[in-house]
């Protein structure tokens, strides 16, 4: 009796690590929203992850996230780049206006040792990257 129920938390252990393998990440800003009133983000290359969405931070340590819904508005987004399975860079930091309803990716760039990112529209191309007025000069 004693090994069937062993036997059948270890069935169920499996089987929740082998869900989690690719999941959505939903932040707090779409909980309880409407399609219309959340955006969704898509990771299009697969060594970017979304590190920290407005200081709040994604569960990327316990799984690949490959969808993350956001609520419509301003966003700051922390990216990281994986190296490899054990080596991340520093994230790099970008404040993003989404359209509830929208569908963005997430897309990534590499040249000569230095790398980028930008979230665009994927019907329209269109950057959802916002200029920081804060940080300009007159």
């Amino acid at each position: 009796m004693r090994h069937d129920v062993i036997l059948r938390l270890f069935a169920m252990m499996l089987f929740s690590l082998a869900l989690t393998g690719c999941i959505h990440y939903e932040h707090n800003s779409a909980e309880g929203k409407p399609v219309d009133q959340v955006a969704t983000i898509q990771q299009f290359d697969k060594h970017l992850t979304i590190f920290k969405i407005d200081d709040d931070q994604t569960l990327y340590w316990l799984s690949r996230q490959n969808e993350y819904r956001l609520g419509a508005g301003v966003h700051r987004l922390q990216v990281t780049r994986f190296i490899s399975a054990q080596a991340q860079t520093a994230p790099l930091a970008m404040t993003v206006e989404l359209a509830g309803g929208r569908t963005y990716g997430l897309y990534g760039n590499v040249s000569s040792n230095r790398w980028s990112f930008d979230i665009r529209d994927v019907e329209t191309g269109k950057s959802a990257s916002v200029i920081d007025h804060l940080n300009k000069t007159p």
